[in-house]
């Protein structure tokens, strides 16, 4: 009986290096911004597509067929239609995609062309994600970001002309220095484009980032909790009042996205191709390091990290995923992907601190179907939990990074 799979690949790219993304943090910038002439990049490609041929036989012969297919990054619409064609062709040339129940593209909108929308829906693709942050253009500069807002609005337009329905942008709020007044032009900016699902992530002063270091020299304002949560409960109101209810903590609209369910819940193993990726297969997590490029290149099919999902470096960010999720983690799911009983991996101490972080702020609901937040408490836990760690703290291990590697 064929397993479902979600495919991902990663493009380590980008055409900036934003203040505020911890997932460029220990990247190079000569290497994020490397153009499509570059024989680094050539080599990328390559070694790509060579790992997508190599492991996906191997899926293929334990009955893995993919159901979600999802490039992301870095950026994945940094790629000329070359790029984009000769990795479409690895995929269909490994895998049967004709079976997707979703195929999302992520990207910039600075990236965005015509000729590269008709060469995503060539491959399979019928759903877009950009990243547009902000629809304030001062915002935009501030955080460094390689568009405006116009050319997030044309984007969105090129991509309803271009025939896709599923459309989805992400947004953050909380920014240091952002007052309410701006980030509600921003959202009702947004309930006015074509799009039908909306992120918004409540901003975290990670370290490493450049914005942290502003906020350490006092030139980026400052990041205040209070504005946190009326930001995000502004979100809320804004977005469910115009139809785009909340299925998980910053995650809006109809229908669900599949890939943050798959993540996010555990609904099924995952592979993910490309330096930078991360794979759940069997109870075992794979990955490559982020920034580690020439390492990927030297070998493209040998993973940096190779342990049970349930280890004690995992377990953790596994948890804070589903925990975002009305659901919660779902003993059932997480049986099966995990290979252990439930009981086991909770107790261990990293999941035990989270857990215990989380018990404090929202109240955990522990039941015979597994342990959830309830729904109203959900964005204040997470929003308070993003305050607890300050920024000269290292990252901990109870992981609040996603699992997808954009910000």
């Amino acid at each position: 009986m064929a397993k479902p799979i979600l495919v991902y690949v990663n493009i380590p790219f980008c055409t900036s290096k934003c203040h505020f993304c911890d997932w460029v943090t220990e990247v190079p910038t000569s290497q994020l911004r490397l153009g499509p002439a570059d024989p680094t990049r050539e080599s990328f490609i390559a070694a790509l597509c060579h790992q997508i041929a190599s492991h996906g036989a191997w899926l293929a012969s334990r009955d893995y067929r993919p159901d979600i297919l999802y490039w992301g990054g870095g950026t994945a619409t940094i790629l000329s239609c070359g790029e984009i064609s000769r990795i479409g062709e690895a995929l269909h040339a490994t895998f049967d995609l004709s079976q997707l129940r979703e195929a999302t593209i992520e990207g910039s909108p600075e990236t965005i062309t015509p000729d590269k929308l008709v060469a995503f829906r060539d491959i399979g693709f019928r759903r877009v994600s950009l990243g547009v942050q902000s629809f304030n253009d001062d915002r935009l500069k501030m955080i460094g970001r390689a568009h405006d807002a116009d050319t997030a609005v044309r984007a969105l337009d090129m991509v309803k002309e271009a025939g896709f329905d599923d459309v989805s942008i992400d947004l953050i709020s909380g920014f240091p220095g952002q007052d309410l007044q701006e980030f509600d032009e921003t959202l009702e900016l947004t309930t006015r484009l074509p799009v039908n699902h909306v992120a918004v992530y409540a901003y975290r002063p990670t370290p490493g980032t450049t914005m942290v270091r502003r906020l350490r020299r006092g030139t980026a304002g400052s990041a205040e909790l209070s504005v946190q949560k009326s930001c995000y409960a502004h979100a809320q109101q804004r977005l469910e009042g115009s139809g785009l209810d909340e299925y998980a903590f910053g995650h809006f609209g109809s229908p669900r996205c599949h890939s943050d369910m798959a993540y996010f819940k555990l609904e099924q193993d995952w592979v993910g191709f490309g330096s930078g990726a991360t794979s759940l297969l069997d109870g075992e997590y794979l990955a490559f390091e982020r920034g580690r490029l020439a390492s990927y290149l030297a070998a493209p099919t040998r993973f940096d990290e190779r342990c049970p999902a349930s280890a004690p470096g995992i377990a953790p960010r596994l948890a804070y995923q589903a925990l975002t999720t009305h659901e919660g983690i779902v003993r059932t799911l997480w049986e099966q992907r995990l290979k252990q009983p439930l009981e086991d991996v909770l107790a261990s101490a990293p999941v035990g601190a989270l857990l215990s972080i989380l018990d404090s702020l929202g109240g955990l609901v522990r039941d015979s179907d597994g342990i959830r937040l309830p729904t109203e408490a959900l964005a204040r836990a997470f929003i308070h939990l993003l305050y607890i760690n300050t920024p000269e703290q290292a990252r901990t291990p109870i992981g609040t990074e996603g699992l997808f590697g954009r910000y």
